[in-house]
């Protein structure tokens, strides 16, 4: 015996189902708009690394700390999470110590890294350089001196 096929509702009463109970759709989030760089709410400054990354400096009982965390959105605002470290003035002068070796160990793996020493270490007045100027040096002439065309 060949089983009994099962009813389908009718296309009527389908179109009556979905009028009568619309989908909820989920409340979209709203992005923050926060600058790369800038203050946050306890006014200690920060730098955006990425859009959930940053790095700051805080004070914790009369010490200054250097933080790379990671940060998430709650409510609008951006609150630090669990991930990241604080490092000390004395850490963070050592990894700036260590940053140009670690530079050529990132090359040695195949790393593009570009160093920004330049605008680290630059003076906030730049003293104007004495340059020479550069003058081209004059080409001899070739045929004002070739003896080959006479004779």
């Amino acid at each position: 015996m060949p089983r009994p096929k099962k009813r389908r509702a009718s296309p009527d009463a389908d179109a009556s189902q979905d009028a009568a109970s619309p989908v909820a759709k989920p409340p979209k989030k709203t992005k923050t708009t926060a600058p790369p760089d800038g203050i946050d709410d306890e006014g200690n400054p920060f730098w955006e690394l990425s859009a959930k990354r940053r790095i700051g400096i805080s004070h914790f009982r009369n010490a200054c700390l250097v933080n790379v965390r990671e940060f998430y959105e709650k409510d609008g605002k951006m609150l630090p999470g669990k991930k990241g470290i604080s490092l000390s003035v004395d850490q963070y002068a050592a990894l700036l110590k260590a940053a140009p070796a670690i530079n050529v160990a990132l090359r040695d793996l195949g790393q593009k890294i570009d160093t920004f020493e330049h605008i680290i270490d630059a003076p906030a007045n730049p003293s104007p350089k004495s340059e020479k100027p550069r003058t081209k040096p004059s080409k001899a002439n070739i045929e004002a001196t070739s003896d080959e065309d006479e004779g």
